[in-house]
């Protein structure tokens, strides 16, 4: 008689999913997609952000005391978590209002941000996702899986300490940037890299992204479906003066390709996008460029924002994933950064370092088209 066969480890999904960001919602979909197993999704709070395209998520503590005498392997899910300190992750989980009190009242105090990040999250941990193989459950497997963190050498010294030593104690660590793996390597970490997941969207969900397509968000005035470019701003570069400069690009590249210019939000957590920063960029767009069709992308599921990069006939934007996205389906694209060391100058120079995918504003050759 045959013995019956084990059954896989638990599948355990952990990542920044718990929060609306473009680019870890679609992170999530591609672990999942990677393997038939059904997976938990876990985060660092609950949340359910399935209107948004995203998952229900439950906290990984809630995971550990649910399967804690299972075997699991869990699988940290890529992004640029490595660098992601608690003060971070705590205030990108709470509304704009609490978030902004919170910085109002801590933003200048490293204690007092400590204090409350540690008794927001309950969790002593100064990078709350990087989680120790050994200090989880007796059968579980850790992988950080194509992370990233172009910033690990800033981090404080005992900081790098405790993600040293979580890196060390898992069972494998890819990263996905030549920048995370020189870092990681001066510390005696070997992390081979890999490309982001999120880089084999039109392999994976194609064609679910495709049957989105026409979007009536997109329609101009006049009832025509013009040829698009995506553009995608971060609220901290929402400034006027700077967003005036990011107009004059735009608004060149549209005229030069007979393009309308749809502007969209790759996130709506604290520090990511805004509505009013994209209407106010219009205002900009509108008042160079009266005769380019400008449209804001009102949708913000994720699926919806992969067709709309999808269909585009150029993407610009501060949104890394915006970029992988529309280049996984041939749409060429911008990155806009402040410093040639930014995660997404780091990881498109790392894949396609020529002809360079990234600008800053200072570029000679954006200020020509200013």
């Amino acid at each position: 008689m045959k013995s019956a066969r084990p059954e896989a480890p638990r599948l355990i999904l952990f990542g920044a999913f718990d929060r609306h960001n473009f680019g870890d919602l679609l992170l999530a979909h591609c672990a999942a997609a990677a393997d038939p197993r059904e997976p938990v999704f876990t985060g660092l709070v609950e949340r359910d952000l399935r209107p948004d395209g995203g998952h229900h998520v439950i906290p990984i503590s809630e995971a550990i005391a649910r399967h804690r005498t299972e075997p699991a392997e869990l699988v940290v899910v890529g992004g640029e978590i490595l660098t992601t300190t608690a003060w971070e992750a705590a205030v990108m989980l709470q509304t704009p209002a609490i978030a902004a009190k919170a910085i109002h009242l801590h933003d200048r105090n490293e204690t007092a941000r400590k204090d409350w990040a540690r008794n927001t999250l309950q969790d002593t941990h100064s990078l709350p996702y990087v989680l120790n193989q050994d200090e989880l459950p007796t059968g579980w497997t850790v992988e950080f899986r194509a992370v990233g963190g172009v910033r690990f050498e800033a981090l404080s010294a005992a900081t790098r300490r405790e993600a040293i030593r979580a890196l060390t104690a898992a069972q494998h660590v890819t990263v996905r940037d030549a920048v995370t793996q020189a870092a990681l390597s001066r510390h005696g970490i070997r992390a081979p890299l890999v490309h982001d997941p999120a880089s084999e969207s039109a392999r994976l969900f194609g064609g679910q992204i495709t049957e989105r397509l026409p979007l009536e968000a997109l329609v101009a005035p006049g009832g025509r479906l013009p040829r698009w470019i995506a553009v995608q701003i971060a609220a901290h570069w929402g400034d006027d003066a700077t967003l005036a400069r990011v107009a004059s690009r735009v608004a060149t590249a549209a005229r030069r390709e007979d393009c309308s210019i749809v502007l969209f939000r790759a996130g709506t957590a604290p520090w990511h996008d805004d509505l009013e920063t994209l209407e106010r960029l219009a205002r900009h767009l509108r008042a160079l460029a009266a005769d380019v069709p400008v449209a804001v992308f009102g949708s913000t599921h994720v699926f919806d924002i992969c067709a709309l990069l999808a269909g585009a006939h150029r993407y610009v934007g501060t949104s890394l994933h915006g970029w992988i996205v529309a280049n996984s389906f041939g749409a060429p694209g911008t990155c806009l950064v402040r410093r040639k060391g930014d995660k997404a100058a780091a990881y498109v120079d790392t894949w396609h370092p020529q002809p360079r995918a990234w600008e800053t504003l200072d570029d000679p050759a954006t200020q020509a088209a200013e």
